[in-house]
């Protein structure tokens, strides 16, 4: 509908205009120039071109004032200027209505749509979308339906009902494979990725974005888009060469396509990937300037994350003063369209200056607005960010407690975050091994075929030889020569293919042994702590779950200590993390050996660690965790200050009734704070001697 090469055109006169004009001393962007100069030079000519419809409808009657302003809307929409181009789109729409044109009623519909999804009005455009839906119905155009279908599942999600939009995409993309529309396709499949991301089926968004990828390559159409989504996947993986590549891709695409919207939302999204990796300098001048061309767009939820992402950038900077403005622009524009995402990270950045600035109260407000928000729209890594402002901000007012809790609680949820992560990547793996199959089995195929191909040719060759033979019983000797040396080049050719074929299987077969191997280090990799050695806390979670039952039935006894660092957070803070580290795991060192063969030991998460047993009377019990305290305190006391390590225990047979490992571990928690609170450097839950 929107003519590519007339807005490619339309863009690059008033980049060229804007080039040789003199420089401007606000030092605004070249493109967010050219968007302001063509908005400009569009409603110069506007101030003329207004009557065209009225001379057209004087001139040939409806249909050509619907012609008229058909033309003046795809000419506005050319040079970016969206405000005017709606307002012939929408006067079309409704000359097409009268006229009876469900076709022209349809296009102009569809191009307000579009119009206020990038104003963020979706009140407005749910009832666009149902109007189109019901002109689908009657008018049954199955062009008409796949949009329908299409921004329905779009307003859907926007609003949360992510079955509800998963089945519109669902019948959108069987629309457009119907029709043939594979730019339509590449959508609607990118449409489906998006909803199964935010379903947290993180293999199947990506097997959905790799798919519309392969479209769109094809085509040539969006490529920035394609190669946008699947570096934001990455970027989730935190696989920074991946995700870097795919967003090198598509800024060139963004800008060899000459669209400034298209360029300021690669632009914004790429800013907010170099503030993940710290690269502050960077990530200020693409968002700055992705903010420049957005607003000059009016694109209002486009404006929103990029003042997000600029603020984020001076935060980097160490310029909270200047980042504040951006995150309050941010936060009332997230409120403004109802994004959630956008209001909750805003607030969250808000609240990390006021607690660096000591606003302890207005950091308490924002805090406790945001964390619901968090939580309702499940952005866990900004929950994680939450919790350890939360722990700050405790820390400021001297409540240990708050902060123990939510150190803790911080310490939880990046484990299982870290878990997450490792899924998803093994998700990646999955995907990116089924589809080099798919890939090497197509080949496979296509060389069999050829060489089925040629072995038919081949017979067909032999059969009219022989035919020829027997015809020419007295045909001279050099002609037969002549067959024979063709018949033997035959012969190579297909020697070659089966040689070729040979090799394929062979380099599938190494293929798949490697990604066999990747996939066990990365089991590995998720049952064990990287930094200590000891069993991670999901595989210790998992494992006391089984010795539980396992007591239960047999009536066994099972005992649970629970080891806590003593005034660990002083190393931290006077010799830094690193050094932290390796007291940890030289203190693990020394908790191994005091150890017997059949205990289970792993990582609880920070500085607290488990250990589990079984068949050990109280005595027993006792004697092991005095050993594992002794063996800390006596091999680390070199440390300044001391290594000193608490221990709380729970036994299965003190609590006959409990059944669940939460309320074992609560038990040895509780008997741990015991221990602290008596003076640290000691185990608590057993009886007194």
């Amino acid at each position: 509908m929107r003519n590519t090469a007339t807005r490619c055109t339309a863009f690059a006169l008033a980049t060229l205009i804007c080039l040789v004009a003199p420089a401007r001393a606000d030092d605004v962007p070249v493109r967010a120039r050219a968007v302001a100069t063509a908005t400009r030079l569009c409603a110069q000519a506007d101030t003329a071109l207004h009557l065209l419809p009225r001379i057209a409808w004087q001139l040939g009657g409806l249909r050509a004032r619907i012609d008229a302003e058909h033309a003046l809307a795809l000419l506005y929409a050319a040079f970016s200027d969206d405000v005017l181009a709606d307002r012939y789109w929408q006067a079309m729409d409704d000359d097409a209505r009268v006229a009876g044109d469900d076709q022209i009623h349809g296009i102009g519909l569809i191009a307000r749509i579009q119009t206020v999804l990038a104003k963020g009005d979706y009140a407005n455009g749910h009832a666009l979308t149902d109007e189109l839906m019901q002109l689908a119905r009657t008018s049954a155009s199955d062009g008409l339906a796949a949009a329908a279908e299409e921004y329905q599942g779009v307003f859907d999600r926007r609003r949360g009902d992510l079955d509800a939009a998963l089945a519109h995409q669902s019948v959108a993309l069987a629309l457009r494979r119907r029709l043939g529309d594979a730019a339509g396709e590449a959508t609607a499949l990118t449409n489906l990725g998006t909803i199964a991301r935010d379903q947290g089926d993180f293999a199947r968004c990506l097997d959905y974005f790799l798919q519309a990828l392969e479209i769109r390559e094809r085509i040539d159409t969006r490529l920035d888009v394609a190669y946008r989504n699947v570096a934001l996947l990455y970027r989730e993986l935190d696989d920074t060469l991946t995700t870097q590549r795919y967003f090198v891709n598509a800024v060139e695409a963004a800008t060899r396509y000459a669209q400034p919207g298209y360029y300021a939302s690669v632009q914004g999204a790429y800013a907010g990937f170099l503030n993940d990796k710290s690269d502050y300098a960077a990530a200020l001048t693409a968002a700055s300037e992705a903010l420049a061309i957005s607003e000059a767009l009016a694109n209002r939820p486009s404006i929103g994350f990029e003042h997000l992402e600029v603020g984020r950038a001076l935060l980097g900077l160490r310029r909270p003063n200047d980042a504040t403005p951006h995150f309050n622009a941010a936060l009332a524009i997230g409120r403004e369209i109802d994004q959630r995402e956008l209001v909750a990270r805003s607030e969250l950045a808000l609240a990390e200056i006021a607690v660096a600035h000591g606003d302890l109260t207005h950091a308490h407000v924002l805090l406790d607005e945001v964390s619901p928000r968090l939580n309702a729209a499940g952005l866990r890594p900004y929950l994680a960010q939450a919790y350890d402002l939360r722990d700050h901000l405790a820390e400021a007012e001297n409540d240990p407690a708050t902060a123990h809790e939510f150190t803790h609680r911080h310490a939880r949820l990046r484990d299982e975050l870290i878990g997450v992560r490792s899924s998803r990547l093994l998700a990646a793996i999955e995907i990116r091994q089924v589809r080099e199959q798919s890939r090497q089995q197509l080949e496979l195929a296509t060389r069999t075929n050829e060489l089925q191909a040629e072995r038919i040719e081949r017979g067909r060759n032999e059969r009219w030889y022989g035919m020829a033979a027997i015809a020419a019983l007295i045909a001279t000797l050099a002609v037969f020569a002549i067959l024979l040396v063709r018949l033997r080049r035959l012969n190579l050719a297909l020697a070659g293919r089966n040689q070729e074929v040979d090799r394929q299987r062979t380099a599938l077969s190494d293929v798949n042994q490697k990604l066999e191997s990747q996939a066990r280090s990365l089991y590995q990799a998720t049952i064990i702590d990287p930094l200590t050695g000891a069993h991670s806390r999901s595989y210790m979670l998992g494992e006391l779950d089984r010795l539980l039952a396992d007591c239960r039935r047999m009536q066994r006894d099972l005992t649970l200590l629970l080891i806590d660092f003593d005034n660990f957070k002083l190393v931290n803070d006077r010799y830094g993390h690193l050094a932290g580290d390796r007291v940890l795991v030289e203190a693990v060192h020394f908790i191994r050996g005091a150890l017997e063969a059949d205990c289970l030991f792993g990582r609880f998460g920070g500085e607290e660690f488990m250990v589990a047993f079984v068949d050990r009377d109280e005595t027993e019990s006792r004697r092991i965790a005095e050993r594992i305290r002794h063996a800390v305190a006596e091999n680390m006391a070199g440390v300044d200050p001391p290594a000193t390590i608490s221990v709380g225990a729970a036994m299965l047979r003190q609590m006959p009734t409990v059944n669940q490992v939460d309320l074992l571990i609560d038990a040895a928690d509780r008997a741990l704070y015991a221990a602290k609170q008596a003076g640290r450097n000691r185990v608590g839950g057993f009886r007194s001697a």
